[in-house]
């Protein structure tokens, strides 16, 4: 497996809501150094960081990080993912687009992501977890997943989905894509659902490409405000 699959961690400063957010202090370690150690420890192979500029490739160097330096204007991280993969010219099957905002996600969520796209009949996987906090129902910052039972994303959104009693998914910001269909994505211009739900995985349901969506116990925080940086520091404090 090890030759197969490629993980890329976008990174860029201009965050609205956390100004240079890569560079976040988590006890003593960058949020970026933090996920990619993470990535690391999912044993899948090789880790790359697709810097937007200078500023971070001078961190990543100083951790002993792979990195490449894309164009800081491309307008999202998987055509950051994209382009890192290009400029790294090698071949994979699969190409992982880790955000780079999960500092504690458990190196598990990440091999589950990346095996079922090596291994299921889809274009790329992602990952999710059920629900446990009746909030997060509403809160359009979680974003939900109708899934069919054998695993393949229906839709994406902002919204409560499905209606009715059960339980819902909390998606997490991680897709592993395999390689035709990452080359076929980022050719895709934005359509209007991804547009109305600020969704770009809409993009490809909307051009009938296949999502498998696993369900994983671990669910990492994800680090939007400097109320989520103080969240996910207690949490890391707490498993040292």
């Amino acid at each position: 497996m090890n030759q197969k699959i490629l993980i890329i961690i976008p990174a860029r400063l201009a965050s609205t809501r956390l100004p240079n957010k890569p560079l976040a202090d988590i006890l003593g370690k960058t949020m970026i150094q933090r996920v990619y150690e993470q990535a690391v420890a999912a044993d899948l192979g090789d880790v790359l960081i697709a810097c937007d500029g200078e500023e971070i490739a001078e961190v990543a160097k100083k951790f002993g990080a792979k990195f490449v330096i894309t164009d800081p204007n491309l307008p999202s991280g998987t055509d950051r993912v994209y382009a890192a993969w290009q400029a790294l010219n090698k071949d994979f099957e699969v190409i992982v687009n880790l955000q780079g905002d999960l500092p504690n996600i458990d190196p598990s969520v990440i091999r589950a992501a990346a095996e079922a796209a090596l291994n299921r009949d889809c274009d790329f996987a992602t990952v999710a977890s059920k629900i446990t906090n009746p909030d997060e129902i509403t809160n359009p910052n979680v974003v939900k997943i109708a899934r069919a039972e054998n695993g393949r994303a229906l839709y994406f959104s902002r919204s409560a989905i499905p209606h009715g009693e059960g339980n819902f998914l909390h998606h997490i910001g991680i897709y592993a894509y395999k390689k035709s269909a990452l080359q076929k994505f980022v050719k895709l211009a934005p359509s209007a659902l991804e547009k109305r739900e600020s969704l770009e995985q809409l993009r490809a349901l909307e051009n009938d490409m296949k999502i498998i969506v696993e369900i994983v116990d671990a669910h990492p925080l994800s680090v939007d405000t400097p109320e989520d940086l103080v969240a996910v520091t207690r949490e890391i404090e707490k498993q040292k």
